[in-house]
């Protein structure tokens, strides 16, 4: 075998690419939240070394204006992971429980989102598995709405 050199976010890419296949073939929930988990921890540290604003900042000024203040960047990241099942998906410490309940649907979907608006922020949405998954997700959640709040918030300054 011959080692090559991959660039990261060709390896994000690959992940994501086929996160978004499994979950619009309504295939293995539990792979497609490992590989958009990988994905997007990638995918966040490639935004943020460009100079722009990542999915968990962007979550950070939302709860910010929900809330009233702003979480430290490491724990809500922290706390993204473990609401979207991606920590239950990759870790099993000594005193962990063997079983975990998950909304594997609901979680496939919400890794998926997180993961490609890093990916958008990056190389746009114009790859076929982008435009699939966007068109699903207009499609069969309240585009219209969801757009609508995220304007709202997205005016509004980054946290520091």
């Amino acid at each position: 075998m011959t080692e090559v050199r991959y660039h990261k976010r060709d390896i994000a890419r690959c992940q994501l690419e086929t996160a978004v296949r499994l979950f619009l073939l309504g295939r293995d929930r539990s792979s497609v939240i490992t590989l958009a988990g990988a994905a997007g921890n990638i995918l966040d540290r490639l935004v943020r070394n460009e100079g722009k604003e990542a999915f968990v900042d962007y979550a950070r000024r939302v709860h910010r204006e929900k809330a009233g203040y702003i979480p430290k960047r490491q724990s809500y990241s922290h706390h993204i992971d473990m609401k979207l099942g991606i920590i239950a998906h990759k870790h099993m410490g000594e005193n962990d429980p063997e079983t975990v309940d998950l909304d594997l649907e609901k979680m496939a979907f919400d890794a998926l989102t997180r993961a490609l608006a890093d990916y958008i922020k990056l190389n746009g949405q114009e790859e076929p598995f982008v435009k699939a998954f966007l068109g699903w997700a207009w499609t069969n959640t309240d585009g219209k709405a969801l757009r609508k709040e995220y304007v709202k918030v997205s005016e509004k300054p980054e946290p520091p």
